[in-house]
């Protein structure tokens, strides 16, 4: 498990740093971005550093009745257990959700709506709005497949929230402002990407200057600036390196200077470094495996794949990076991979490719603690578990799991505390 490669950032003849993997020079933020990880460092430490060993995550549904499910994690115990159900709007169930800068409003990507929720406890959570998809006039008609796929909150000022469908007629982007107290408030913008457009996943850089977005039915990333107002402009956009790669999510290093693609046909993470003067993301042609290679992956009947990778996301310390794909079939497994990072956010290598108990039915959604390195939690919808790992000395174990038996769980964890 050990390798003797340099995770350092070498200086070259430039006053701009470069990446010793790539030679591609580092971001003109690395500076500025350090110093907001150094003030998050000490907010988080100081929220989390009593030994109390409860821990709370919140889970969704991907399909009706919605509900919000709070499950509580012992980390001394290392036991699993539901403590509440909450019961939300029926037909909005919740398939993403993502807290607030405060974690005092959960966002909700339901059906046809994005919500918005006020959290005062972790068994006391309140509906506060919920509201149309925005952009194309057919995205919200029930008559359509178009849905509330993902959505992404701002964690600077003016804290919008920018949220994207799916589907059918999914071609435009939501961008919502907020109340005083956090709950989503206005449609202030629907930008446009493409008319064939499908964004599953979206990342700011660390300083919430661009806003990157995975494009998965046209095959591309997409690059928008964010404007003081909240809203965003188009900076462009690049193609996937292969035709049938369709990228479904993004995840960033906190030096601003790589982007990681997830690419859900194509079953791989592609490694981008950002152009410091475009802002748009260069694929450096090194990817990785997300289902073990020589398997089969067409079923053979049909023709069509038979796994899709999921979702990707980062240690709360920025050293490793997380990875996830589904089956197709309840008789397969999906996998989780696990990657080392340098210090200046290339992958050094790929450390694990696990399989998962299930396939990981619509989820297999990979979610890292926000204050250690050490928990990761994943969530399956196949049969409805929500497990518990340890990642220690580069090494990933289950240690709890609970089963909670409801129609369409679970969606995506969020870590509350």
């Amino acid at each position: 498990m050990i390798s003797f490669l340099s995770r350092s950032c070498s200086r070259v003849h430039s006053r701009r740093p470069r990446c010793a993997h790539s030679g591609f020079p580092l971001a003109d933020s690395l500076r500025l971005s350090g110093a907001v990880a150094v003030a998050v460092s000490v907010t988080v430490t100081r929220r989390h550093c009593s030994k109390m060993p409860l821990h709370h995550l919140m889970i969704g549904t991907w399909t009706p009745p919605g509900a919000i499910f709070t499950v509580q994690f012992d980390d001394e115990k290392l036991t699993l257990e539901l403590v509440k159900r909450t019961a939300i709007p029926h037909d909005e169930p919740i398939s993403w959700m993502a807290f607030d800068h405060t974690k005092k409003n959960l966002y909700g990507s339901a059906m046809k709506k994005w919500t918005s929720f006020a959290v005062q406890s972790p068994d006391e959570i309140i509906h506060e709005a919920s509201h149309d998809i925005g952009g194309d006039p057919m995205a919200s008609s029930a008559d359509t497949n178009t849905r509330a796929i993902f959505l992404l909150p701002a964690k600077q000022p003016p804290y919008a929230v920018y949220a994207n469908p799916f589907y059918k007629h999914a071609g435009y982007g939501n961008v919502f402002s907020v109340s005083p107290t956090g709950a989503l408030d206005k449609n202030i913008q629907n930008y446009p990407y493409q008319p064939n457009t499908g964004i599953h996943g979206m990342v700011f850089d660390p300083t919430e200057s661009y806003l990157y977005s995975a494009d998965l039915t046209a095959n591309k990333l997409w690059t928008h600036r964010k404007l003081p107002s909240g809203e965003v402009e188009l900076v462009g956009s690049v193609d996937a390196p292969a035709p049938g790669d369709h990228p479904r999510w993004v995840a960033m290093h906190p030096t601003g200077n790589y982007l990681y693609a997830l690419m859900e046909a194509g079953n791989r993470i592609c490694e981008y470094v950002i152009d410091p003067a475009t802002h748009l993301p260069v694929y450096t042609h090194h990817s990785y495996p997300l289902i073990p290679p020589g398997i089969p992956d067409r079923d053979p009947a049909t023709g069509k794949g038979l796994y899709r990778a999921d979702v990707c996301a980062l240690t709360m310390s920025g050293g490793h990076l997380f990875a996830s794909s589904r089956a197709n079939r309840f008789d397969l497994t999906g996998y989780v991979a696990a990657f080392r990072l340098r210090d200046c956010g290339s992958i050094e290598r790929q450390l694990c490719l696990n399989p998962t108990p299930t396939s990981g039915g619509h989820s297999n959604a990979v979610a890292p603690c926000d204050w250690s390195d050490e928990w990761l939690a994943i969530t399956d919808d196949q049969e409805g578990w929500v497990e518990m790992y340890r990642w220690k000395d580069e090494f990933l174990a289950r240690v709890a799991r609970v089963r909670i038996p409801e129609p369409g769980f679970g969606m995506n964890a969020i870590w509350y505390d």
